[in-house]
């Protein structure tokens, strides 16, 4: 039986040497970058935001007319929700029919804001369209006030909401 042995071939550079030749890399060009740091980009792009948009005078009319129209069909519909529900609360707070009405009125003021929601376009003028959103606002807030049972917070946000009636009604040129 022959043994054979394995002879070693030297590469000629070992890894520490290896290891070493890569360090000083690194540091002769960490030395460079710190000695010519890179001089930022200078701002070639001028960015200009663009003018609002403009409606002519017969589409802010027909805006506002469609705003006011939706406000006055979702005003309606809350304040009916609202008699209903407070005249079945009057007989009972924890009676079946006051909780449905009650629900009612919940649901309808919801609808009504989102309707509302979806008539308001960015050509309805802003002296309609300031007023429409702070009633919106306001209804949200009383109806969670409602939910959350406080109900000095839901006198204060139907108020609030109440007070903008006359506001709309003349900027609309309803009633």
């Amino acid at each position: 039986m022959t043994t054979r042995y394995r002879r070693r071939h030297r590469t000629g550079i070992t890894a520490a040497t290896a290891a070493f030749v890569v360090a000083v890399g690194a540091v002769v060009t960490s030395g460079l970058a710190l000695a010519h740091p890179v001089e930022p980009s200078r701002h070639t792009v001028n960015v200009v935001p663009s003018p609002p948009p403009t409606y002519s005078s017969s589409a802010t009319q027909a805006a506002k007319a469609a705003a006011c129209s939706a406000w006055d069909r979702a005003a309606r519909s809350t304040a009916l929700a609202s008699r209903s529900s407070a005249e079945a609360l009057e007989q009972s707070w924890t009676s079946p029919e006051s909780l449905a009405a009650l629900a009612t009125e919940k649901r309808t003021g919801m609808a009504a804001v989102s309707y509302l929601r979806t008539q308001l376009t960015h050509a309805t003028p802003a002296s309609t369209a300031i007023p429409l959103h702070d009633w919106m606002a306001a209804n949200i807030d009383m109806l969670h006030a409602l939910n959350m049972r406080q109900w000095d917070e839901t006198a204060r946000e139907l108020k609030r909401g109440n007070d903008l009636i006359d506001v709309i009604t003349f900027e609309c040129g309803l009633r």
